[in-house]
Formats: C-alpha cells, sequence, structure tokens
C-alpha cells in the first residue's frame, strides 16, 4: 500500500505539467505544419515583343539593350521569367493585340495608341530628330510646315510621329526599316528622315550604312516643336482586365527600378559608342600614334592608333599586285567604327589596316 500510495502522489505533483506540456508541444507541431514556409514557386514565364531600334533595344546588343534590360528586371522583380521575342514593330503590334505575348516595347504613347491599349508608365523619355542630308540647303532650312510641303518626307513602318510633323507633311514615303529609310536618304531617294536622335546616330555609324555619316546632319530642335519633339517610351498590353493587374504592378516594381544604380547605369550607357561588327584596326605607317584618313575632298583627319573600321572597298591596285607596296600609299575606302571620325567614309593607307586589335 506505501508503494502504491507513493505512486499516486508522484503523478499527482508531475502528471498534469507533463500531460500540459505533451498536448502544447503538439499544437505546436500542428501550428507549425500548417504555416511552415513552402519552397519558393519557380517564376512564371512571360513572352513580350520588341523590334531592333539601337542602341535602345536589339538582338545583337547585350542583354537585348538598355531598356530591354529595365523591362527584364521590372518583371523579374513581379515574380515572371521575361522572354523578349525581337521581330519587325508591325508584327509585334499585332501580337499583342492577339495576346499572342503579354506585351510589347517600347513604344511613344501617342493619343491613337492611348485609345486602343494600356500603356506603362514612362520607361525613359528620348529625342526625336529631323535628318537630312549637309548638302541639301532646302532641307536644311526647314523652319515651318510650309517647307515641308515640297520635301518628301520618309516614314519608317511601325513609327508614330509627333503632332506638328504629321500635320505639316502631305504624304509620308513608307519605309521597312530605319536603315532603308536612312539609305533613302543617302542616295537623295528622299529629303528628311524622322527618327530618335540617338538611333538616327547609330544607323550612320554601323557598318551596314553605306553612306557617309558626315553627309548627314540632324536638325537642332531649339523651340520649334516642327523640327523635334522629346518622348517617352512605354510598355503596351492589350486592354484586358488581367493585363490592367498586371500592369499595375509593373508600375509599382518600375518606380523601384528607377531608383536603382542599374537604372542610372544603362540610362547612363545609351550614349556611349556602342559600335560592333568591327573588322579592321588601324596602326601608324611610320613613327607616332597618329593615322592619317582623307576624304574625297582631299582634307586630311586623324585618328589615335586602335581606331576600328571596315573596309567598304579594296583597290584594283591589291587585286592586280603591286611590287613595292611598302614604299606606296594606295588607299583603301573604309567607314570608320570608333573614335571622333566614328561613321565617316573616308581613305586610309592600305598599309595601317590590321587585323586585330593594334599593338
Amino acid at each position: 500500500m506505501a508503494r502504491t500510495t507513493l505512486s499516486r502522489n508522484r503523478w499527482a505533483l508531475w502528471g498534469p505539467p507533463l500531460l500540459l506540456a505533451l498536448v502544447i508541444s503538439a499544437v505546436l507541431v500542428l501550428i507549425g505544419s500548417r504555416f511552415a514556409s513552402t519552397p519558393a514557386s519557380p517564376a512564371q514565364p512571360i513572352l513580350v515583343a520588341s523590334g531592333d531600334w539601337e542602341p535602345f533595344v536589339g538582338p545583337d546588343l547585350p542583354g537585348g539593350g538598355p531598356v530591354a534590360a529595365v523591362v527584364t528586371e521590372v518583371l523579374q522583380r513581379q515574380g515572371y521569367a521575361p522572354e523578349v521575342g525581337f521581330t519587325t514593330w508591325p508584327l509585334a503590334l499585332q501580337r499583342t493585340e492577339e495576346q499572342s505575348v503579354v506585351a510589347t516595347f517600347p513604344f511613344v504613347g501617342t493619343a491613337s495608341r492611348r485609345a486602343d491599349y494600356l500603356l506603362s508608365d514612362p520607361l525613359l523619355d528620348f529625342d526625336y530628330r529631323l535628318f537630312v542630308r549637309r548638302d541639301d540647303e532646302v532641307a536644311a532650312a526647314i523652319s515651318s510646315a510650309a517647307d515641308l510641303e515640297t520635301l518628301r518626307v520618309a516614314h519608317i513602318a511601325g513609327y508614330e510621329y509627333w503632332a506638328e510633323l504629321v500635320d505639316a507633311v502631305p504624304s509620308f514615303i513608307e519605309y521597312a526599316s530605319k536603315e532603308a529609310a536612312f539609305d533613302a536618304l543617302a542616295s537623295g531617294e528622299v529629303d528628311v528622315v524622322p527618327e530618335g536622335s540617338l538611333s538616327g546616330e547609330a544607323v550612320l555609324a554601323a557598318p551596314g550604312f553605306a553612306g557617309d555619316a558626315g553627309d548627314v546632319v540632324q536638325l537642332e530642335a531649339d523651340d520649334n516643336p516642327l523640327l523635334g519633339s522629346t518622348e517617352a517610351l512605354h510598355v503596351m498590353l492589350a486592354p484586358t482586365d488581367e493585363n490592367r493587374r498586371i500592369l499595375e504592378a509593373f508600375n509599382d516594381a518600375l518606380a523601384e527600378v528607377k531608383q536603382t544604380e542599374l537604372y542610372d547605369g544603362l540610362v547612363a550607357g545609351l550614349g556611349s559608342d556602342g559600335s560592333a561588327g568591327e573588322e579592321l584596326t588601324l596602326q601608324p605607317v611610320a613613327a607616332g600614334r597618329l593615322i592619317v584618313l582623307r576624304d574625297p575632298g582631299e582634307r586630311t583627319y586623324v585618328a589615335p592608333a586602335g581606331t576600328r573600321v571596315r573596309v567598304l572597298s579594296w583597290p584594283p591596285a591589291l587585286s592586280e599586285g603591286v611590287a613595292t607596296l611598302s614604299r606606296e600609299r594606295i588607299d583603301v575606302q573604309v567607314k570608320v567604327l570608333s573614335g571622333p571620325l566614328l561613321g565617316r567614309v573616308l581613305r586610309v593607307d592600305v598599309r595601317s589596316l590590321v587585323l586585330g586589335e593594334a599593338p
């Protein structure tokens, strides 16, 4: 009986607290199982469309270009895994209308587009300008709508221009790409090409443009709204309820991205020399570090060693054979791809051309 009484006393002393502890442990385990963190869900794939508009976007630019990098960063912050598909501007718009892609970018937010699409907050601003041939005194003197009535003005497929220009031009001449429009300008087929300032400079400096960048100038807009316009670039979506929800979150994430060093660096990099496709570099023929180049008027220019160029045409003498090549100057026509003469078409001594980087 003493032993039984002792056991009952121990249970009375320790049993209830032990039972309470077991109950609390079970509850905590249950709560933990309900609210424990689960593995992060994989990012949701999302398709967006864009076009070739260097230096802003393009399939050959690192990361698709700085604007593509901004859009990608914003979508990733929303939990998406974006895939940017590059195509023509008209097709990008068509795919957005058909909703085979969620969105397309970058586009100017004209009144007609605001009526047909949902537009994001501005990604960044750019300057539209008029490009003309340097020797075209009539086009270079444009100041009023009347001046444009007799001029041939190009229109690039998929572009929408600022209202003052559209109202002043009786009819545009359509071109499938910016490259085709600038080729037409160089050949005298048109008198004016409206294009973004940086994008137009990129076309003129590109290896594929056979003309001389020095023969084309962009008109300064000053305070004349006919000569240019500063426009914002946007992401555009089809007007659906789901896209409105996507766009609201996009704008919130975009505001965050604009406060980052990443955004500042991408925008700042738009003005840098991003020329690509170089084939040769220049080195001095004689002592010194400067290379002499000439234009058709025999004006001379100098460029530093390492300047990148693309050969436009080789002189017949090189294919026919020259016995004293090392002693003779044989000029080769090149397009300059870097440095202060960027975009110019000039002649240089063939002995200055080297493969790869100059020593």
